[in-house]
């Protein structure tokens, strides 16, 4: 996978994503962890945006992420017992040590691999940590093809507080995409109020994009079986307009 995501990311995520992500796909991935019946692993699992969630309801929910950063602040949202339910570890080499009724990665976490071969192992290690019939459920983005060939010009996405009366700005920019290997290279940029004044910071990274019947085709290489792909979360057919990929795979159950 790409390399994880660093403590200035981890430190605001929380509050730039509880303004442009959540209400999104909370519910979506928090009902289907209701209903899997069994444990569930959420790969990707960050600061803890739906995995604490999941807890509070009582599900049986596991979790990993690449980042020791994001790992740690999504501990300390946790109850001392249940923050050996989060471990530090890439989804492509995983080896979790039990079955799952239902994995899911949420969040474009496969933008971050791009290496087919690395993409492959990642589905088939997913395979191997589901029960036989268990379902792997995950979301990448349509690519814009105007936005691949113009890039996004720098704005601002956030502007608000990261603590009572200290100010956040998040500005966002995207350059032209390379179609030769299907990757946006990003930059965020960070401007906020700390107790020694304004500070800044930057990240700059790379997300893959994906076409659907590249999808497709990479689900039929692996063990999983593709059962659906839908435009967005409430189960409409990919369209021209859509914006999400919502892909649902299923181990075999025999």
């Amino acid at each position: 996978m790409s390399e994880p995501y660093p403590d200035l990311i981890a430190r605001f995520y929380d509050t730039v994503y509880a303004q442009v992500r959540d209400g999104v796909d909370n519910d979506w991935y928090l009902g289907r962890m209701a209903a899997a019946g069994g444990p569930v692993l959420e790969i990707g699992v960050g600061t803890g945006r739906l995995f604490a969630e999941a807890r509070r309801r009582g599900i049986d929910a596991w979790g990993v992420d690449l980042s020791p950063a994001m790992i740690a602040r999504c501990r300390a949202k946790l109850s001392p017992e249940d923050r050996e339910r989060v471990s530090v570890a890439d989804a492509v080499t995983m080896r979790p040590g039990r079955r799952f009724a239902f994995v899911c990665a949420p969040f474009r976490v496969l933008s971050h691999v791009h290496d087919t071969a690395d993409q492959l192992r990642l589905l088939d290690a997913v395979h191997d940590c589901l029960q036989p019939g268990g379902t792997f459920a995950f979301d990448l983005y349509v690519p814009d093809l105007r936005m691949i060939r113009e890039g996004v010009p720098a704005h601002t996405d956030f502007d608000g507080e990261h603590a009572p009366g200290r100010r956040l700005r998040r500005i966002v920019h995207a350059g032209p995409g390379d179609l030769s290997c299907q990757r946006n290279r990003v930059r965020m940029s960070f401007r906020w109020d700390d107790e020694d004044g304004e500070r800044t910071g930057e990240w700059t990274f790379e997300m893959r994009f994906f076409f659907r019947f590249e999808l497709e085709h990479l689900v039929a290489r692996s063990r999983l079986a593709l059962d659906a792909m839908y435009g967005d979360f409430a189960g409409n057919p990919v369209v021209a307009d859509s914006r999400e990929f919502v892909v649902v795979c299923r181990r075999p159950a025999a």
